[in-house]
């Protein structure tokens, strides 16, 4: 678990200014906290730190001499600027199911039997802080000749101590048969136009 350097945010700063000034705006709820903490964070140090870690994965905060066990609850990132725009965070409680997600890592993706389709990146689920499930991975040397994985699939998540939100039957990937060999029955009309011509 990364351990994340913040410090309380003074809210008469706007979070325009922030940026400029090199910081990222966060925030820490949490039921046991009287308020929001409202952070920032340095960009360098938000952006070290979004390179290792996601949404739904655990930190410690280091705010002053405070230290708070939290996980990611949700990151605006602005795509076009390449900037991480606000992180919010939820302070974890042993014994207190939190809403949270597993993202699904593809591993292998070029063994794939035919085209790869991701229906879906995220699972949404309530656990307690202790069963959290930060990643899932799907390993299609694994797969052999299986063309479809479902969120039942996930060995990880199927147990008494998960309670999914996604669907259990939702689907995850589909792998289609035939669009690789499409494009070499292409490639090879295509050579044997060139022959004829010639």
């Amino acid at each position: 678990m990364m351990t994340l350097n913040a410090e309380k945010r003074d809210m008469s700063v706007k979070a325009k200014k922030l940026r400029r000034e090199g910081y990222v705006p966060g925030s820490l709820c949490g039921k046991d906290l009287k308020e929001p903490v409202a952070l920032k964070i340095s960009e360098f140090e938000a952006e070290r730190f979004m390179r290792k870690n996601m949404k739904g994965s655990r930190t410690v905060l280091q705010v002053g001499d405070q230290k708070y066990n939290a996980i990611v609850k949700d990151v605006d990132y602005n795509p076009l600027l390449k900037r991480i725009m606000f992180i919010d965070f939820q302070l974890l409680v042993a014994g207190e199911k939190i809403s949270t997600t597993a993202q699904v890592v593809l591993l292998n993706e070029g063994l794939a039997k035919g085209s790869v389709d991701e229906e879906i990146s995220e699972i949404h689920y309530k656990a307690d802080p202790a069963d959290i499930v930060e990643k899932v991975y799907i390993d299609f040397e694994k797969l052999g000749d299986k063309k479809c994985v479902k969120v039942k699939d996930i060995k990880e998540l199927m147990n008494d101590k998960i309670e999914l939100i996604t669907s259990e039957d939702a689907t995850i990937v589909d792998i289609t048969e035939g669009s690789q060999y499409v494009e070499e029955d292409e490639t090879a009309e295509g050579e044997a136009e060139a022959v004829a011509a010639s």
